[in-house]
């Protein structure tokens, strides 16, 4: 087990390494975080004068800062792991002593951590000197900052799952662009889901959006132990079933590999 999560720890620290070099990414990325948390600064900023409720401007902007930090740490890698099933990479892999599919996990958790934990200095910064206080206590901090990194890990996990959904789809591309629209829509990427109707919210407590973006998120400006758990155990739920998905398809391509060589 020891020597297992080596190997792959060594995947992770090498694509760390390699996102922390990529210093025009990164200041892409937190260029265009600024922006988002300027403009959104400015709009709540009116909205809460407008309803005599100052702390709007507070809590949506913290808000859209650990929704953007899940979002924009995605490093894409349905995209990698379409190419390599396209290109038949994956059968250089497949009798290897290393999971084709947890090596190329293993590199985009890498990718993901060093864009999440610059956008989370960085963006935290930006955030206190734009609204001043925030809206939860600082000793939660840390739980809602590995919350919301589980659930950016949990997001990778499902991304690639569309990538390996290259096995029966002409185009993975559109689905995940389908995926991020759903996300926006049902996940409150943008949006706190209290602002919405009801009956919409019950429609998206039935999406993996709903625990992974808005439940998690949610945090920021109304933690409790309750929401906490049940953030944790509706991630965990979603983890189990999209685990359930990539085993399935990650046994049909050895499969496919062993049979017909790629």
């Amino acid at each position: 087990m020891t020597e297992t999560l080596l190997k792959y720890g060594a995947f992770f620290r090498a694509a760390f390494k390699q996102g922390l070099l990529n210093r025009g990414m990164l200041s892409g990325l937190l260029f265009f975080l600024f922006i988002l948390l300027f403009i959104y600064n400015r709009l709540w900023e009116v909205i809460g004068i407008q309803n005599n409720n100052s702390s709007l401007n507070t809590i949506y902007i913290w808000y859209l800062l650990f929704a953007e930090m899940i979002i924009l740490s995605l490093p894409k890698p349905d995209r990698v792991l379409t190419d390599d099933i396209r290109s038949g990479t994956m059968a250089y892999y497949i009798n290897k002593p290393v999971s084709f599919f947890l090596m190329r996990y293993a590199e985009a958790l890498g990718s993901m951590t060093v864009s999440f934990l610059v956008m989370g200095g960085v963006g935290s910064l930006m955030t206190l000197a734009l609204t001043g206080v925030p809206p939860f206590e600082w000793r939660y901090f840390p739980l809602i900052i590995i919350m919301c990194w589980l659930s950016s890990a949990i997001n990778v996990l499902f991304y690639c799952g569309i990538g390996l959904s290259a096995l029966w789809l002409e185009s993975t591309r559109t689905l995940a662009v389908a995926v991020e629209r759903l996300a926006f829509i049902f996940g409150g990427a943008i949006f706190p889901l209290s602002i919405y109707p009801d009956w919409f919210v019950d429609i998206a407590r039935w999406t993996p959006f709903y625990s992974v973006y808005y439940l998690t998120i949610k945090l920021v400006y109304d933690f409790s132990w309750t929401n906490l758990f049940e953030a944790a155990v509706l991630n965990s739920l979603w983890t189990v079933l999209i685990v359930g998905f990539v085993g399935f398809a990650y046994h049909h391509l050895n499969k496919k590999v062993n049979i017909y060589g790629g």
